[in-house]
């Protein structure tokens, strides 16, 4: 993108935020035990927000979640990735729906699973953990992991769904973005 895309601003309800603030007021719609957000303390964060720095430096957005999920108090992590300006929280809340204590939720479009957006057993810091001293930090390869370990299954998503997965990872995307 070429520069911090958490600064990127968007329409939140009439009102341009930054992407940051918009993904947290997408989250607190679902009435959370708590919100974390994974990274440095260097923005100005509402004090409702918990902020983990990564235990694991340089290990992508892999390392992120694996910090949230040993800290967070509940027995699921729900993961929303800063760049997807079209999430909506009735998404995120039937993902949570669909997770059981021990078992999350990740989608897929078509083959292509969607790990950071996904619920996720506190059960699953161990396969993250083992997944990045290995070396490994994609974090596909880690959901594939938990599928195969029983920690998550997988929800395909459907058609009238996949502008929610669109990203920003690039100006183009953004600037081709609804």
């Amino acid at each position: 993108m070429g520069r911090d895309k958490r600064l990127l601003v968007v329409d939140w309800q009439g009102e341009p935020v930054p992407l940051w603030k918009r993904q947290l007021n997408v989250l607190r719609e679902l009435g959370p035990v708590e919100l974390l957000v994974s990274g440095l303390p260097d923005l100005e964060y509402p004090a409702d927000v918990r902020v983990v720095p990564d235990r694991i430096e340089n290990g992508g957005p892999l390392a992120g979640i694996l910090s949230c999920l040993e800290v967070a108090e509940a027995n699921r992590l729900l993961v929303l990735a800063i760049d997807l300006p079209n999430m909506r929280s009735e998404y995120l809340s039937s993902l949570v729906q669909g997770a059981a204590p021990g078992c999350g939720v990740v989608p897929a479009i078509e083959q292509e699973l969607e790990p950071v957006v996904a619920v996720y057993p506190v059960e699953a810091a161990t396969v993250a953990n083992t997944c990045l001293q290995q070396g490994e930090r994609r974090v596909q390869a880690f959901a594939r992991r938990l599928e195969q370990n029983g920690l998550v299954n997988i929800r395909r998503v459907a058609p009238g769904e996949i502008p929610l997965f669109q990203n920003w990872n690039s100006p183009e995307d953004r600037a081709n973005s609804p």
